[in-house]
């Protein structure tokens, strides 16, 4: 399979109040398909739309987890912080080298910012 291009659907009960948050509190760009699909990374849509057997909040919210990664996570968090996002997980470190924050968009699905920091790296026996 050769994949040129990824949509994804995320699905709402409140696909406005949804789209307001990715386009005004994550600030995510508008893709040209209409003002319900955002642009992340070069090659990736997420577009957010109305599902007639979707209602309430999300009973799983880890069964999918947006992971953004970001050059600065220190503004991006302190940003979105001042817009009222709460984070479950605050610059948490992976053995890696990975900074990880983790919060939760209105229906509560979950999302990660990542900053990749290889200089942070240790082992992964490490605690």
């Amino acid at each position: 399979m050769e994949i040129d291009r990824v949509l994804i659907q995320l699905a709402s009960p409140d696909t406005p109040r949804l789209i307001a948050f990715y386009r005004d509190v994550l600030q995510l760009p508008l893709h040209g398909m209409g003002p319900h699909n955002f642009a992340i990374g070069a090659d990736t849509i997420l577009s957010i739309q109305h599902h007639s057997q979707v209602s309430g909040p999300t009973k799983e919210p880890t069964r999918v987890i947006f992971d953004f990664w970001v050059k600065d996570i220190d503004a991006e968090q302190a940003r979105l912080e001042v817009q009222g996002v709460r984070f479950s997980r605050s610059k948490g470190l992976e053995y890696w080298g990975g900074v990880i924050s983790t919060f939760s968009d209105p229906d509560g699905n979950t999302i990660q910012l990542i900053q990749h920091k290889p200089e942070l790296r240790t082992s992964p026996s490490a605690p």
